[in-house]
């Protein structure tokens, strides 16, 4: 998808990454370097960055349901 800039070399308008819980964006060549930046949710399948990957607890797209 289009993203509006890059939080980690701060590109404008490419392709890349949203974060699903906290909008942090990742373009993919950033990505490609640095893989970890950004998971996939095992429960709902969702792009998480990894801050909040890791700081999860639970899905919370489960509890807005």
């Amino acid at each position: 998808m289009k993203i509006p800039v890059c939080d980690r070399c701060k590109a404008r308008n490419v392709e890349g990454i949203i974060c699903h819980h906290c909008d942090t964006a990742y373009c993919y060549d950033c990505l490609e370097t640095n893989p970890p930046d950004m998971r996939i949710c095992p429960t709902c399948g969702q792009f998480l960055c990894n801050e909040c990957y890791e700081g999860m607890i639970q899905c919370d797209l489960l509890t807005r349901k």
